[in-house]
């Protein structure tokens, strides 16, 4: 990855503030490496990383309040939840931090060797994934957009029509998908649903949403270059656009 194209944006959370300081020192002599936020507690840090998506999160594991293991249980929910990495005094838990597929077990006191180490696979791993998200997407391996859909719904396949989808999106491990009549929840990935969908149709406002671009009836300006949608028969609830997926979206209603 080179530094100049692409930062690794990080979040440090530790209750420690010497010991945020002293990680955040060695990651800073990486030029690729972006501190984006750092928290002294998960309640704080759980919404930061939702609104900054990180592609890497560095976790204390104790913690007042919820632990780093609680912490990265819920992290690990989001559609696609950033690179994980223990910084803790405790190896006893190192088991049970790569069952939750962190990528690195970083020790008190930090090294710079260490911490060298540990960023040259997070450098190798977010390559890997932007080589397969290219190819996700190349038009040869896109399945052919349909007009209705199967869902599997309490053991039933219910079928829908794709215009008939206002929303999907992603809570708790399952998706669900609003249409213009009924409210549906299935352990299909948003993903999946997306490949399956015609992509001038429908709009991935953010990593956890997906929109029908023709039930779109509001867009509202919000912060740091993000927006907010309200969707047609949906008044009440305004859909996030990530800062990420905006230009998209100014694109699409010439904004």
């Amino acid at each position: 990855m080179n530094s100049q194209h692409k930062k690794i944006r990080t979040i440090i959370v530790d209750d420690e503030t010497h010991a945020r300081t002293e990680l955040q020192y060695l990651l800073e002599q990486h030029a690729d490496v972006q501190i984006v936020c750092q928290s002294a507690n998960v309640k704080d840090a759980l919404p930061a990383i939702e609104r900054l998506q990180p592609h890497l999160v560095f976790l204390d594991i104790r913690m007042p309040g919820m632990d780093g293991m609680q912490a990265a249980e819920k992290i690990m929910e989001n559609v696609r939840p950033p690179l994980l990495v223990f910084a803790t005094a405790h190896e006893e838990f190192a088991v049970k931090a790569f069952e939750l597929n962190a990528v690195d077990y970083l020790l008190k006191p930090f090294s710079a060797k260490r911490v060298d180490r540990c960023i040259g696979r997070v450098r190798s791993l977010l390559a890997d994934a932007a080589q397969i998200d290219r190819q996700k997407f190349e038009p040869v391996n896109r399945p052919v957009p349909q007009r209705k859909l199967a869902i599997e719904v309490n053991g039933k396949a219910m079928i829908l029509n794709m215009k008939d989808i206002v929303l999907a999106y992603c809570s708790d491990g399952q998706l669900t998908i609003n249409t213009t009549e009924k409210t549906y929840v299935t352990n299909m990935t948003l993903q999946d649903l997306q490949l399956k969908l015609d992509e001038e149709l429908f709009f991935r406002s953010h990593r956890a949403y997906l929109v029908n671009v023709e039930k779109i009836r509001e867009v509202i300006p919000w912060f740091n270059g993000t927006y907010n949608l309200v969707l047609e028969g949906m008044p009440d609830k305004e859909i996030p656009v990530s800062r990420q997926n905006s230009p998209q979206l100014k694109k699409m209603f010439g904004l």
